[in-house]
């Protein structure tokens, strides 16, 4: 009975307790009338009135209050707030955060204050915080390191002016350049290090190795380097290749980065089966198994898988099919290392292209563009003229980047081909210079403009002078002459060559017409009109060239090229032939019929580390029953068959042992080159090579050595080529085999050239 009147009373406590704390927070409430702002200079007291989540008529608590001071310190317009009641009112003092009255960075060398302070982005009349200048400092620092200076230091100083303003000034030590000093692999046993450093495309530093983002520390570069190694081992078999783990740790002296990559090579698998699988009715997957570069029990490459899944897109493209999904389905047999490939084709309908859209060329006129394309609004879509079709832009170079997508159009059975260039500038100047054991020294200016006024026709203007030839051309071409796929050039041009006892020159007009074909090949119609001057240099020659005076040169040629190498600069894979036929004697006084051919094959090996090379040369000129001139006969040696001095080879006058040329030649020449046992970062690659040819036949044998000499000369050479920073060099040494005692021969060759 007891301890239920305790229970009873203690519940009755407890009621009346709580109660009274209910009663006691409604009587801290206080109802505010007014309100009143102290301490604002800069910002008006309406605008913090604003900020301030309580109104005059409100009834206001502790948590209300706090509230208030919330709200007016996320603003970051003030230093410190406070608020305080009186009576019906409630006083706010601010405390203004000062205002950035100038920015300016101190101690910076290598990137100049204009950059940092665009990087900042923080401009003069914005309001000072702590938070701000911690940030700014974070960004500075990451601007250095992205520049390899991970030893850079940022100390933010506040210097405080008269009415609430701030100096923000950053004191800047740039520090040494940390470069990486060593990449290592773990896991490797299939590939050396030496190897998979020539993969990806970070460098150890190296004192000879000048201008190269390369050997700086970069985490985007990282990540590119994973995806190099991993496509790397994925393209010599090893499918189940992985990277699991890739660092960059800074030395604890701050001299270098040491970036190690973890891998987990697997075994290296071939190929067990491939099928095709369609859920397009109609379709012939044997017609697409034919299009396949997988070959059962051949080693896993992931460029013929790519490939493949390429061809076969592009084949389904050009039944109509624009928008279908190819995916490979790929299942390892680790015990026997095979896998199979099944290509999985989603379903799709045939589609026609409903509009041809072009964006971005603000310079360029639409139908520059569209008359590229092989497609218009209408056709059935297909993904090979398409894909011709954005290679045709592309080549055109008037643009640095050429986009083009499908989308869906207003129908399934419609779609949109979507084009957006960015255009690129297509004017020139420039300035060459270059040396060699032939010409001596050489200087061509030239200026260009390959897209006038966006029409798509170039114009174009050049000087070279050397030492034995003075060169000068001027013209203009029009790619689409007649509205029609035709390459039109005309140009003016003057030229000048000397040959020992001999001064050629030449002065006249070159008209050109040409398209290209489907298959690489390349027609071209040429005609040259030209007055033919040849003056003799010595008295001492004994044969007769057959150039009397000016003589006018009216000649019309034909050429046929098919080339599919993969640069015709510094080409490495492919091939080249060409076919010319030049005909002069319609008109003038120069009369002949000259034959030319030449072809090159390139095959490269260890994924085009090392390239074999052959190539020929053959040709022959017909008076057509008149005599052939020393001006329209061949010359033979230097680049042609090194080893020879320039027209060091052939038939000689007896008086001056000057080269008099010859009616018939060929050349034949294999090379090897590789950048194998040198530093790549060097860009050096070695050469050895051996050349072949002969030059001989001339209507005026009278005074002549060697007139009728069919001989071979044959050289074998080595040399490096080395591209620079400012140009490429090259260094060949060649020693001939076979010679006559009057051929001139030439050693070694240097060959220096740059462009700016």
């Amino acid at each position: 009975m007891k301890n239920g009147l305790f229970v009873l009373g203690a519940f009755f406590c407890f009621v009346m307790v709580s109660f009274a704390q209910v009663a006691t927070a409604q009587t801290n409430e206080t109802v505010i009338n007014q309100i009143e702002v102290v301490g604002a200079q800069r910002i008006d007291p309406e605008t913090i009135l604003a900020y301030t989540p309580v109104s005059p008529g409100d009834s206001v608590s502790a948590s209300d209050l706090n509230n208030v001071l919330t709200s007016l310190f996320q603003t970051d317009l003030f230093n410190d707030v406070g608020i305080e009641l009186d009576g019906d009112r409630m006083i706010i003092t601010v405390d203004e955060n000062p205002i950035i009255n100038r920015i300016n960075i101190e101690g910076n060398d290598v990137i100049q204050d204009e950059q940092l302070l665009e990087y900042l982005g923080i401009k003069p009349r914005r309001v000072f915080t702590r938070e701000l200048a911690i940030e700014a400092k974070a960004l500075l620092i990451e601007v250095y390191r992205q520049a390899g200076r991970y030893a850079a230091t940022i100390e933010p100083k506040i210097i405080e002016l008269p009415d609430k303003r701030v100096d923000l000034v950053f004191e800047v030590d740039e520090g040494p350049l940390v470069k990486i000093s060593k990449i290592k692999f773990v896991g490797n046993n299939e590939f050396s290090d030496r190897a998979l450093k020539n993969v990806i495309q970070s460098r150890e530093t190296k004192w000879y190795v000048l201008f190269t983002p390369d050997d700086k520390y970069d985490t985007g570069r990282l990540k590119l380097d994973v995806q190099k190694l991993r496509q790397f081992y994925l393209q010599n078999g090893y499918a189940d290749i992985d990277i699991t783990r890739s660092t960059g740790e800074l030395l604890p002296d701050r001299s270098g980065f040491v970036i190690t990559f973890v891998l987990e090579e697997g075994g290296r698998y071939n190929i067990g089966s491939v099928e095709i699988n369609s859920e397009i009715e109609g379709v012939d997957t044997s017609e697409l198994m034919a299009a396949s570069q997988l070959e059962i029990g051949d080693e896993y490459d992931v460029r013929e898988l790519e490939e493949t899944l390429s061809q076969i897109t592009n084949k389904l493209g050009e039944l109509g099919f624009a928008f279908v999904d190819v995916t490979p389905d790929i299942a390892l047999n680790e015990d026997e290392l095979t896998l199979d490939v099944a290509i999985n084709i989603g379903s799709a309908e045939r589609n026609y292209v409903e509009a041809i859209n072009i964006k971005g060329n603000d310079r360029t006129l639409d139908r520059v563009i569209r008359r590229k394309f092989e497609l218009v609004e209408g056709d059935s879509f297909n993904q090979l003229r398409l894909t011709r079709s954005e290679r045709n832009v592309r080549n055109l170079g008037y643009f640095s980047d050429v986009s083009v997508k499908i989308l869906p159009g207003s129908s399934s059975e419609q779609s949109v081909v979507d084009v957006e260039v960015d255009e690129t500038t297509t004017g020139s100047f420039q300035i060459g210079f270059g040396y060699s054991t032939f010409e001596q020294g050489s200087l061509t200016v030239g200026i260009r403009e390959n897209n006038f006024l966006g029409t798509g026709r170039g114009a174009r203007a050049n000087v070279s002078l050397s030492d034995k030839t003075t060169n000068f051309r001027a013209g203009f071409t029009e790619p689409y002459l007649f509205e029609r796929n035709l390459l039109g050039s005309a140009d003016i041009f003057i030229q000048e060559a000397k040959y020992s006892d001999v001064k050629v020159k030449q002065e006249g007009f070159d008209f050109g017409m040409g398209f290209s074909a489907f298959g690489n090949y390349r027609h071209r119609l040429g005609y040259i009109i030209a007055n033919t001057e040849t003056n003799t240099i010595k008295s001492t020659a004994s044969s007769i060239s057959g150039d009397e005076g000016a003589l006018v040169l009216s000649e019309v040629s034909y050429s046929l090229t098919k080339d599919t190498r993969d640069n015709r600069i510094d080409p490495r894979e492919g091939y080249m032939w060409r076919l010319t036929e030049s005909v002069a004697g319609l008109g003038g006084d120069i009369q002949y019929l000259k034959s030319q051919a030449r072809g090159q094959y390139l095959q490269p090996f260890l994924y085009k580390r090392v390239v074999f090379s052959v190539d020929g040369e053959i040709g022959m000129v017909d008076g057509l029953g008149e005599s052939v001139t020393r001006s329209s006969r061949f010359i033979l040696g230097g680049q042609k068959v090194r080893g020879f001095g320039h027209a060091g080879i052939g038939p000689r006058d007896t008086g001056d042992n000057s080269a008099v040329g010859g009616n018939k030649y060929y050349t034949a020449s294999a090379n090897i080159t590789s950048d194998l046992g040198l530093d790549k970062d060097l860009g050096m690659r070695w050469t050895v090579f051996t050349d072949h040819g002969a030059l001989w036949d001339t209507d005026y044998p009278s005074g002549v050595r060697g007139a009728q000499d069919k001989d071979i000369r044959s050289s074998v050479g080595y040399g490096l080529l080395w591209d620079t920073a400012i140009g490429p060099m090259s260094f060949l040494w060649a020693h001939p085999l076979d010679k006559q005692d009057y051929d001139k021969t030439k050693v070694f060759q240097f060959k220096f050239g740059g462009r700016f």
